[in-house]
């Protein structure tokens, strides 16, 4: 089940997978720009590094199968792939469980969403699930030297609402993002299991 902790002063949102429904446009557009580069690149790659920018996760999946992609020129093609492929399927949809949430505490808690995800991309979606106005801020790729699982994604949203840490609640969808989350000493909900975890 998705709730509020008692004790939580602020919500964190990851965006994709979480508050928007995009997770298969993404990882079509990755596995498309890895046909582009001659490597096959499975779903099951991005669901388990999902959280990780596309630079860094580039970087990583170099080292783990001995590629020798250009991370700048893998995000540029597998960017254009998303809009393409976003632009046939229309406006994002938000999941619906996590966004029905999120409405419900607008006007009583303050609210960031922390994303792997590049500055316009992102942008792009909270607009369309207009939940633009309600965020007081939005933390992406471009904003963060260390992307998750470092917590620096979700201690900046943290800085943002004005909201120590062990006080904010972060739903998340992937496994890096819990990671994340916790290693913030934040508490962390993960969306897909209804599994509620504190920091130790």
């Amino acid at each position: 089940m998705i709730s509020v902790h008692p004790s939580t002063k602020g919500l964190i949102f990851d965006l994709d997978g979480t508050l928007a429904d995009t997770m298969g446009m993404h990882i079509e557009s990755w596995i498309e720009a890895g046909h582009e580069f001659g490597v096959e690149i499975t779903a099951g790659m991005i669901n388990t590094n999902a959280g990780i920018p596309t630079r860094p996760l580039i970087a990583l999946l170099n080292q783990q199968y001995d590629w020798e992609i250009n991370p700048e020129k893998f995000e540029e093609l597998k960017d254009d792939s998303y809009h393409r492929i976003k632009q046939s399927n229309g406006i994002i949809q938000p999941v619906k469980p996590v966004m029905e949430l999120l409405h419900n505490h607008k006007n009583a808690l303050p609210m960031a969403v922390g994303t792997g995800s590049i500055k316009s991309d992102a942008l792009m979606a909270v607009k369309e699930l207009g939940i633009d106005k309600i965020i007081k801020g939005l933390v992406t790729a471009d904003d963060v030297e260390c992307p998750k699982p470092h917590p620096e994604t979700f201690l900046a949203c943290a800085d943002i609402i004005g909201i120590e840490p062990r006080y904010c609640q972060v739903y998340e969808d992937s496994p890096k993002g819990v990671e994340a989350a916790l290693a913030g000493g934040m508490m962390v909900t993960n969306i897909l299991t209804g599994a509620f975890h504190q920091p130790v």
